[in-house]
């Protein structure tokens, strides 16, 4: 009985022990929401702290924090808090309408070096968010 009670404490112990995961890591520009480029001048990031289970970042008028979920491919995103802010454009306003009706429909992603693509549960969905990896010296 006790040899079956270790064995069940040490795959507990290794379970909760899995690395973390590094492929979101970093800073992500918004380059494409729902196949549409963004407006001139328009800026739009994440930053996916998985560790912490948490995404923040800039909708391209206000900064935003939400609660982040992650199992391998699959990755949900919570309820947005906004900051205060102004729109400093129509486009900025636009976008950000655009970048937060499409972020609770997030469901996978996929990660292709510096690429990440947030797409529906479906296989062969479109492309909901399509945004690429700042580099540290940018």
């Amino acid at each position: 009985m006790k040899y079956v009670l270790v064995a069940m404490a040490s795959s507990l112990a290794l379970a909760g022990c899995q690395p973390m995961d590094s492929s979101l890591a970093g800073r992500w520009r918004v380059q494409q929401i729902a196949g549409a480029s963004l407006g001139e001048n328009v800026e739009i990031w994440m930053t996916f702290d998985t560790a912490a289970e948490t995404v923040s970042g800039f909708t391209g008028c206000n900064e935003f924090t939400a609660p982040l979920s992650t199992f391998g491919e699959s990755l949900t995103i919570g309820s947005v808090s906004e900051g205060e802010g102004e729109c400093s454009s129509i486009a900025a306003a636009t976008d950000e309408q655009r970048f937060l009706l499409v972020l609770p429909q997030v469901q996978r992603r996929i990660v292709r070096g510096k690429s990440l693509e947030l797409l529906q549960a479906a296989s062969g969905s479109e492309t909901l968010i399509r945004l690429r990896r700042e580099d540290a010296a940018e």
